[in-house]
């Protein structure tokens, strides 16, 4: 009996970036390959940066994945602008591995056009995407941010979206919202990590019964976790992930500052790079840290493994996302970890975290909120006992890997019926 051949396709690879969607990409890869009759693989999307001097289009490897070159990239229709030659390379993958469903962790550097070529190249594959991101709802890099105002956007409007990108024809935006979705008319299935998320896409035009809402692992492959290490006074916060602007990180380090005033014991850690932050908010990220003094430290980029520990030295972990977020991974590796989570109130966070159960909601972008929040989190007692004993539910890796291979199964044999 031949196997169920299934490709995974993400936008980069685990080896170059922090982002969670490469990981859950190739964790789910791994554990379908692991899985009896079924045969998967990997193949991510690769720039200048990742691989010198590769010429667009060409196919490479790291490791047993797949890696296709590619070139340039326009993030406002999210098609490709350095010609056909990538099809060379996708063409040799699917050829390769023959895949009875593909499966895309988003269309970012990938294009959108993508869908389309891998019709054509195998029609009788199911395609099925899962919606990590608002990127082809927001052509603000998927932010759903209003710009200047950095006002939480609800949605994705022609006449909204103009007053966002005053340069770009109102027609443009329009056409490129029916673009998209012509495209997308590809697509077999959509996954959606959260609720939130999916309803997000109902309201811009897909059909509710094409999303499928699948949580992601809480409990990564591999990974144990170690438990918080016990102390008289909770007062050790931390953020983990890219320090950007949308993510609230000058809204902590303020709350920090403040609290430096009234609280010389409290201290702050950020997790994580600048990446190719601006120079702009570097400079006010800096300025931030200072104004917080011994309260607040930058412990730059961590590894994979290196979280389990961090989280060990942790009481609470922050998220203050500006933000609507999806299904932030490292709200789901605090719970598993047994630790509470201060979040902004809103979309994905609110949906994960339950305010006053197993964590704490402040409204987004309010640092005096915070500042409060944070000394109740510190000095209450019995508060952070109680959250952290707040029952939860964790999707294991396993589990998370079924849940895929029964939707995967029931589309093909749905379809090829």
């Amino acid at each position: 009996m031949s196997k169920f051949r299934i490709l995974e396709i993400a936008h980069d690879h685990p080896a170059w970036t922090t982002g969670g969607t490469e990981h859950v990409a190739q964790d789910l890869a791994r554990g379908l390959d692991a899985r009896d009759g079924v045969a998967a693989r990997l193949l991510v999307a690769a720039t200048s940066l990742q691989r010198p001097g590769a010429a667009p289009g060409s196919l490479q490897a790291i490791g047993e994945d797949f890696v296709l070159c590619t070139g340039r990239y326009d993030r406002f229709s999210m098609l490709r602008e350095d010609g056909t030659d990538w099809l060379e390379g996708l063409g040799q993958v699917l050829e390769i591995t023959r895949p009875d469903l593909v499966h895309l962790h988003g269309l970012d550097r990938l294009g959108a056009e993508i869908l389309p070529a891998i019709r054509r190249m195998r029609p009788r594959a199911r395609i099925v995407l899962t919606l990590h991101d608002y990127q082809l709802i927001c052509p603000g890099d998927g932010l759903l941010l209003t710009r200047p105002e950095g006002m939480r956007c609800p949605g994705m409007d022609a006449d909204r979206c103009r007053n966002c990108f005053p340069e770009i024809e109102q027609a443009r935006h329009a056409l490129r919202r029916a673009h998209l979705q012509a495209l997308l008319d590809c697509v077999d299935l959509f996954i959606a990590p959260s609720t939130f998320l999916k309803d997000r896409f109902v309201d811009w035009g897909l059909a509710e019964s094409r999303i499928r809402v699948v949580p992601n692992a809480v409990v990564q492959a591999g990974i144990s976790w170690d438990s918080p290490a016990p102390r008289a006074r909770r007062d050790r916060f931390a953020y983990f992930g890219n320090i950007l602007p949308h993510k609230g990180v000058l809204v902590l380090l303020e709350a920090a500052a403040r609290l430096r005033e009234t609280d010389s014991t409290l201290r702050v850690n950020f997790h994580g790079g600048l990446g190719w932050a601006e120079q702009d908010f570097r400079g006010a990220f800096k300025a931030g840290l200072t104004a917080a003094g011994q309260i607040a430290q930058h412990l730059g980029p961590y590894d994979r493994g290196d979280l389990p520990n961090l989280l060990a030295r942790t009481d609470w972990v922050v998220m203050p996302s500006l933000w609507w977020e999806n299904a932030p991974l490292v709200i789901l590796e605090a719970r598993a970890a047994g630790i509470p989570v201060i979040c902004s109130g809103v979309g994905g966070m609110a949906e994960l975290v339950r305010d006053g159960i197993d964590g704490l909601h402040v409204p987004p972008g309010d640092a005096a909120a915070l500042v409060e929040t944070m000394v109740r989190a510190a000095t209450e007692p019995g508060l952070w006992e109680r959250l952290a004993a707040a029952p939860v539910a964790p999707v294991s890796h396993e589990a998370f890997v079924s849940t895929h291979l029964d939707l995967f199964n029931a589309l093909f044999n749905r379809v090829a019926a």
